[in-house]
Parts: structure tokens; C-alpha cells; sequence
């Protein structure tokens, strides 16, 4: 017997014996259910709010418009939405997002009495990140014509910024389907007998039995157990549903292995990255990789070989994903021993790249552009390997370090390679900027790759500031140019400047 025939016998016997107390006992379990699911609604928004703030302060340092939009489009029920509030001393109780006042201030004790609670919790607390806690109180403006009503909220804390998102819905919102249905069973209630009353019971009981053991199943999955299943035998659509529910469970788990695996990974790939920057007289280095997959391929390193000479390395592996990790691990292993065997740049590369031969696959290969820089003699040399050519800046301009054809053939391919040393004097005030081809390669909407020219504009345009605050600006000029397309290869860039 399929559902809708069980549905259609109870209905049947509904017109005859009604649902009586039954009814009335499953619209009180429905409505905890209700309550609880709200609940869980509320702060699941807050939670993917969260989420979102830490990307992009991990990806950007700062809120952009783009993240505002994606706050905003969140939205709860039939009126529900999520609301962020400074709490900033310069723009204290200021709405940053909100579907119809951004920009106005809601410390006002009369109307938002539960806004100064929530600042106060959180200041109680010493403004721990990720603080959280949910709250009811009475609409008090007269948005949307609903002033004095119950409304359900749920706040986190997002300390980097000083943000509190606040979700909310209206009670009524929530419990307006069941209140339809209390109604209709309160009318039947005096109408119904006893005989109908087990009738109805034992039917829906039975009916609602495997609903019950999938809701129970959710709650676990939800709590992290992954190995939860669901036993219903029935050949209706809840067994159906029971089955293409335990084949989803299998998967997630199957996924959830996989991205723990990409985690560490990601993890370990960025443990081998310098952390942070070499101190070396007379240098200013900053440097960032990011990854446009869970692990990338793009790397750079520095490398002492005296006290008086740094080498500077960037570099980008053909493949992504774990063997573009593996690759970038065999390279760095490589450039690490033949920097310990030779002294010049080229030698350095030649003795890497018969070693990577030997190594990593095939179809592979690393383009790398290395440089020693000798803080006695100020003198840059270096050997670039397949990589973009390094841009210097200097006198606000920038012009490309000067290239032989030896320059152009990446690590890896072949055995026997005679690469060129090239060197140059530096000046205080110069600066070097070495970059993989992640970020000329950037396209727009239109398709429509960022290019060389507007690099080097954006180079010349930040070439004055700190070397922090120039790199931020140059991958905020390229952000700003894609507009929300995704990055389609990693992006690494490393600024050398003599100071």
C-alpha cells in the first residue's frame, strides 16, 4: 500500500470520525517541532553569515560590497532577514546590512531595547569572537506594519570587524500554518467520539513512525554522525525516501573524506611557504599566494646563502590539486639542494631541473624564476625559467627585468638545459615585482583576460605605498576587475624593494 493510499484512508475515516483529540495532540507535537525547527533555521543563517564574514576577511581583511549583497539576499520564512550592526565606536548601533534602513542607528531604548541587551552580552563578555545567543522581544517600529509583534532572534559576534548579524523572523510568520490547523481541530474537537479517537490514533501513529525515525536519523547526521541510517523496509515513498536517504548519507561521508584530505592538504602546502618574511639589512620583501582551488600550485621561498646574499623564488607548477602539490613539494626540495651545491642562479636552476627530470611525471613541469641579491655588492642577478618576467619598478614606472631565449624553457622537460645569469645594480627606492600568470590571466564577465598593461598601471599607480598596503591595492585593482568571477588559476605575487 503506497502513501497516498494510506492518506486517502485516513482522510476517509477523518469525514466520517473526525480527528479529535489525535489531531490536537500531533498539532502540539508539530508545533515543539516547529519551535525547534525555527530554531535550528535561525541559526543556520547566522551560521552560513558567519562563515561568510571569515572568508572574506581571510581572502580580503575587510567587508566589500560583495559580501553586503550576499548577507542580504539571505532571508528567513515569509519577513525574516538578517541584519548586521556596528558596534564600532565610530558608527556604534549603525545598520550596516538591513533590507530597508541601512545606514540608520538603532541604540534608541525605547524602540530596539533589545539591540543595547545584545551590545551589553557581548561586552560582558569581552567581546569574545563568535559569541552567540538567542533572544525574543516586540517589533518596535512600524515596519511592514507589524509594530508590537513577537519576534524570534538569533546573534553572533564577528570580532575582526565589530559586526553583530542578527537574524530575526516573526513568531506569527512561524506558527501561521499550524494556527490554521489548532483552529480547525479545536472545531472538531466537540464534535468527535471516543470510537474515532484510538481509530485515529493507532492509523496515524503507524503513518507517522517512519517520519519519526527519518527526523530522528536528520538529528544525528546533524550532530556529525556520519554512519546514522535509516531502517524502513516499506516499498511506499517514505521507503523510497529512506533509501535515497541512507545512498546520500554514504556519498557525504564519501565527500566529507575527500575535503578533510584537500584540507590537510591545503594545510600542509602552506606550512611549506615562508612563514613570514626574511630580515635582511637593506630589504623590504612581501609576499602572497592565493590558491584559486583547495590546494594550488603556485610557490615562492627565500632561501639565505650568507649572511650577505638572499635567494628569492617564485614559482608555478603545471598541474593543481594534490599532484601540483606534490610537484611544488619535489621543486622547492630540489632548488633548496642545488642552492646548498651552486653559487649562481643558473647553475642553481640547471642542477634542479635534471633532478626534477629524474622525479616528478612526465607531462609535468615547474616554471620558476629565481634571483640572489647581495646586499654588499647591490647587485641583483637571477635566471628565470619559464615564469613571467618580473617587473622593476622604479622613477614611477616599471618596465620588464630584461630576457634571453636560454630564459624561456620551464623544470622538468628536458635534462639538459643551458640557462643565462643575468645581473643588474639596485638603487634605493627600486622595486622588484615577481608574479606567476595567475593574475594576467584573471578574465572578466566578458571573458576578457586583465592583461599585462593593467598590471603594470596598477604597479605604477600603488608603486609609493608600503609594500603591504601595495599589494593589498593591486589585488583589490584585480578583484575590482573581475567583479565577482572566480579566480580560474592561483595567484602569487612577491615584492622586493631596497630600501
Amino acid at each position: 500500500m503506497n502513501l497516498r493510499t494510506k492518506l486517502s484512508l485516513v482522510a476517509l475515516i477523518e469525514v466520517v470520525a473526525s480527528v479529535s483529540l489525535v489531531g490536537f495532540l500531533a498539532l502540539q507535537h508539530s508545533k515543539e517541532e516547529t519551535e525547534s525547527l525555527s530554531r535550528e533555521i535561525l541559526r543556520a543563517r547566522t551560521d552560513y553569515a558567519f562563515a561568510l564574514c571569515e572568508r572574506y576577511n581571510a581572502s580580503h581583511a575587510a567587508p566589500t560590497e560583495e559580501l553586503r549583497r550576499r548577507i542580504k539576499a539571505v532571508h528567513i520564512f515569509d519577513e525574516g532577514y538578517i541584519s548586521v550592526i556596528s558596534m564600532a565606536e565610530e558608527n556604534k548601533g549603525q545598520l550596516i546590512v538591513h533590507p530597508t534602513a541601512e545606514g540608520e542607528v538603532v541604540l534608541d531604548p525605547v524602540k530596539f531595547p533589545h539591540i543595547q541587551k545584545i551590545f551589553d552580552e557581548i561586552n560582558a563578555s569581552g567581546r569574545q569572537n563568535g559569541l552567540d545567543k538567542f533572544h525574543e522581544y516586540r517589533q518596535g517600529t512600524n515596519a511592514r506594519g507589524r509594530q508590537g509583534e513577537f519576534k524570534l532572534g538569533y546573534y553572533r559576534y564577528f570580532a575582526p570587524w565589530d559586526w553583530v548579524l542578527l537574524t530575526s523572523s516573526y513568531r506569527a510568520d512561524v506558527y501561521s500554518s499550524t494556527d490554521v490547523v489548532r483552529r480547525n481541530v479545536i472545531e472538531v474537537v466537540f464534535v468527535v467520539g471516543l470510537i474515532s479517537l484510538f481509530i485515529l490514533y493507532f492509523t496515524v501513529q503507524q503513518m507517522l513512525r517512519p517520519l519519526q525515525e527519518l527526523t530522528a536519523t536528520t538529528k544525528e547526521v546533524a550532530a556529525g554522525n556520519l554512519d546514522a541510517t535509516i531502517q524502513i523496509n516499506s516499498n511506499d515513498e517514505i521507503g523510497g525516501l529512506a533509501r535515497h536517504f541512507n545512498e546520500m548519507l554514504a556519498s557525504l561521508k564519501q565527500n566529507t573524506r575527500v575535503w578533510q584530505e584537500l584540507s590537510i592538504a591545503r594545510r600542509l602546502q602552506r606550512e611549506m611557504l615562508p612563514q613570514g618574511r626574511p630580515a635582511i639589512r637593506g630589504l623590504e620583501i612581501e609576499a602572497r599566494s592565493l590558491p584559486a582551488t583547495e590546494v594550488g600550485g603556485d610557490f615562492y621561498d627565500f632561501i639565505f646563502l650568507d649572511e650577505n646574499r638572499l635567494a628569492i623564488v617564485i614559482g608555478d607548477v603545471s598541474g593543481k590539486g594534490i599532484s601540483g602539490a606534490m610537484v611544488m613539494s619535489s621543486a622547492m626540495s630540489a632548488l633548496h639542494h642545488a642552492a646548498d651545491e651552486c653559487r649562481d642562479t643558473d647553475s642553481i636552476l640547471a642542477l634542479a631541473n635534471r633532478r626534477l627530470v629524474r622525479d616528478i611525471q612526465r607531462h609535468m613541469f615547474v616554471a620558476v624564476f629565481l634571483a640572489i641579491y647581495d646586499r654588499r655588492k647591490k647587485t641583483l642577478s637571477y635566471t628565470n625559467a619559464g615564469l613571467t618576467m618580473p617587473i622593476l619598478y622604479k622613477k614611477k614606472s616599471g618596465d620588464f627585468l630584461q630576457q634571453s631565449d636560454a630564459d624561456r624553457f620551464p623544470l622538468g622537460i628536458r635534462a639538459e638545459v643551458q640557462y643565462e645569469q643575468n645581473t643588474i645594480r639596485m638603487k634605493p627606492g627600486e622595486l622588484l615585482v615577481c608574479y606567476t600568470d595567475g593574475i594576467i590571466e584573471l578574465l572578466d564577465e566578458k571573458r576578457k583576460e586583465y592583461g599585462f598593461d593593467r598590471f603594470k598601471a596598477s604597479i605604477v599607480r600603488h608603486g609609493e605605498k608600503p609594500l603591504p598596503a601595495m599589494l593589498s591595492a593591486m589585488l583589490a585593482d584585480a578583484d575590482a576587475y573581475v567583479d565577482g568571477t572566480a579566480y580560474s588559476d592561483d595567484i602569487t605575487i612577491v615584492l622586493v624593494k631596497i630600501a
